[in-house]
């Protein structure tokens, strides 16, 4: 199943992460900051977004929610970059200033409560999965900032959705790779698609945005490309960092886990763990593809007490500016080795 979290470490999931007692050699990286002493942007009613589409267009739909199985299976590249060669370094916007190395939390230089609020939003090769709109709408409705992390099939999937969170002041839309592939199993071009694909289709999706007529008068704020990169599964090892880096990717997973893949997942307890655990540079991870399980009914509760704390909500890039990365040399989801059986249990994780 796309973007699980297994459930099954049981108290790992409520024990609270001290992102600092990581040895300050191995896992927190000094990075160059310029952030203003106001890092929550605002936002612009004359927007992309409000230009070209309408508040009922915004809304959700309870039936955007619902995941539906895809036969045969698509692994098709995105479209017209079939001949894509994947092992052309040139492809690759290669940035020696990326480490190749999982970002879980940034502790901010100036002591700023800020943090990350980020959503997965996967799709396997074998389906066509959902759109959580409910929570995007109350994300708007509470002005809060969120990082969308997208698979370069979702966004194919839903195109109209897509541009609608690029387009959005509040929000930004990072790199899910094309099939939720599972990175530390996958090799060679299989590996690097997975990386590649997705960047291309956000690309192609802006410059169909750009064509429009609304967005013709407005000065281009949105990115060209995803800065960002999250591992499906919280699944990599040093190939696949180096990968992801080789890129022009920041790899970033999180340190606050949700859990709400899991059914059984209540919005009580996702509102306990994140209470519990929170700490300023938090990066948190949570689902708005139709596996977000009381996400919502737990973000009504969350985002009034977070905000009620004195903590801010920006993207994960604005995160990354404010101060130290603190950064680990594998991936995992609450503690070193505990996705280990992934491997095993999803093998490929492409379907």
């Amino acid at each position: 199943m796309c973007c699980l979290l297994d459930l099954s470490i049981g108290a790992a999931y409520s024990q609270t992460i001290d992102t600092i007692q990581y040895t300050p050699a191995d896992s927190v990286t000094d990075v160059d900051t310029t952030a203003s002493e106001s890092v929550l942007p605002t936002g612009n009613d004359d927007s992309v977004l409000n230009r070209c589409w309408t508040p009922t267009q915004l809304q959700s739909t309870a039936k955007e929610r619902v995941i539906h199985l895809q036969k045969p299976a698509d692994h098709s590249p995105p479209q017209g970059n079939s001949d894509v060669d994947l092992d052309n370094t040139q492809n690759r916007a290669f940035s020696t200033a990326i480490a190749a190395r999982s970002i879980r939390s940034v502790i901010p230089a100036h002591g700023e409560k800020i943090i990350a609020l980020t959503f997965d939003l996967c799709e396997q090769a074998d389906e066509i999965a959902g759109y959580d709109g409910a929570i995007v709408d109350l994300l708007r409705a509470e002005k809060v900032n969120a990082t969308f992390y997208a698979g370069g099939k979702w966004m194919r999937s839903h195109p109209e959705r897509t541009l609608q969170l690029m387009a959005d002041p509040l929000f930004e839309v990072g790199n899910h790779a094309w099939t939720h592939g599972n990175l530390r199993v996958l090799r060679g071009v299989e590996l690097t698609a997975q990386i590649l694909w997705p960047q291309i289709q956000y690309q192609q999706l802006k410059e169909q945005l750009n064509s429009r007529s609304c967005a013709a008068s407005i000065p281009d704020s949105i990115p060209d490309q995803p800065t960002t990169f999250r591992f499906p599964y919280g699944t990599c090892d040093a190939v696949a960092l180096q990968e992801v880096a080789a890129a022009g990717l920041y790899p970033v997973q999180w340190d606050i886990v949700t859990g709400d893949p899991s059914k059984k997942q209540t919005a009580q307890h996702i509102i306990d763990t994140v209470l519990k655990q929170i700490h300023p540079g938090a990066i948190i991870i949570a689902h708005g593809n139709g596996r977000g399980w009381h996400t919502h009914e737990a973000l009504k509760t969350l985002i009034p007490a977070l905000k009620k704390q004195g903590y801010q909500f920006v993207t994960v890039t604005t995160l990354l500016q404010s101060g130290k990365h603190v950064t680990t040399a594998n991936c995992y989801e609450t503690k070193p080795n505990d996705n280990l059986r992934y491997d095993k249990l999803f093998g490929r994780g492409t379907e």
